[in-house]
């Protein structure tokens, strides 16, 4: 790893990890992967910073998702992290409770890099990471961007997930979108947005779209196999809001090594 590389704006690499499995990985690349630069933040956002306590890079902050119920105490109720000391445990608890991860509780990592004035962030998941010897200054030029490296895809304004979200967005917001809406996967992006203030927009937006649907009984439009998934809401906030794909999609720069006999065990 060239720990000599050059970034003239500062980056966050983001984790959001719940469960042993998870947390285990996360830590990995924290201390095995990664190093110290002036320019290049880590932020883990878990059910339990306890377990991130050893970790000595610099420019590193953990917060547990609990840590924000207070200001926004609907996220208690709506988006709890399921807490577990052990695998078995969690096993258990996540099959019998009919457990959903809430993938859109990223949002909060947002938050962790704005107390630093960033605007670049990577929200990556744990079996993803940061390719260094691709990653440069020129993936930053362009803003209000969003790289992703796994898949994207278009959906029709009027398709049956997508128009949830739209009719919210036209109806409480005075929002609309493109007829034809740039969905992508969430596994792997990195945000290069302009400022904090385009930060704070995505942030407020997605939040109150994710309470609201909570609230009107439709995000179990958006159940997954393991998760409450969030590709369809998101596709269309970026739309409204205007961040898009880059003109030159650069497929290298993050990293994507699914394993989820490993972190998702217990569906196996």
């Amino acid at each position: 790893m060239n720990k000599m590389i050059k970034f003239d704006e500062k980056l966050a690499i983001c984790y959001t990890c719940c469960g042993p499995t998870y947390r285990k990985s996360a830590l990995d690349k924290l201390n095995n992967l990664y190093f110290d630069h002036p320019n290049i933040y880590y932020f883990i956002l878990t059910d339990d910073k306890e377990y991130f306590k050893d970790v000595k890079r610099k420019n590193f902050v953990v917060n547990e998702l609990k840590d924000f119920y207070e200001q926004y105490p609907k996220l208690k109720i709506f988006e709890p992290f399921l807490e577990s000391d052990n695998e078995e445990d969690y096993a258990k608890k996540f099959i019998e409770q009919n457990y959903k991860f809430p993938f859109s509780t990223y949002r909060f990592q947002l938050l962790q890099a704005k107390e630093f004035n960033i605007h670049n962030i990577a929200m990556l998941g744990t079996d993803t990471h940061i390719n260094f010897d691709t990653l440069s200054n020129e993936h930053f030029k362009d803003k209000n961007i969003i790289h992703n490296m796994v898949t994207q895809w278009f959906v029709d304004a009027n398709d049956v997930k997508m128009k949830v979200v739209v009719d919210l967005l036209k109806d409480k917001y005075n929002l609309v979108t493109s007829e034809q809406i740039n969905v992508f996967d969430e596994a792997a992006r990195l945000y290069v947005l302009e400022d904090t203030d385009k930060l704070n927009q995505l942030f407020d937006l997605w939040n109150d779209v994710v309470f609201s649907l909570y609230e009107e009984g439709k995000m179990d439009c958006f159940i997954g196999w393991y998760a409450m998934n969030d590709e369809y809401l998101l596709g269309a906030i970026y739309d409204v809001i205007g961040i898009s794909r880059p003109k030159y999609i650069d497929t290298n720069i993050l990293l994507v090594n699914h394993n989820p006999a490993v972190e998702r065990f217990w569906m196996y």
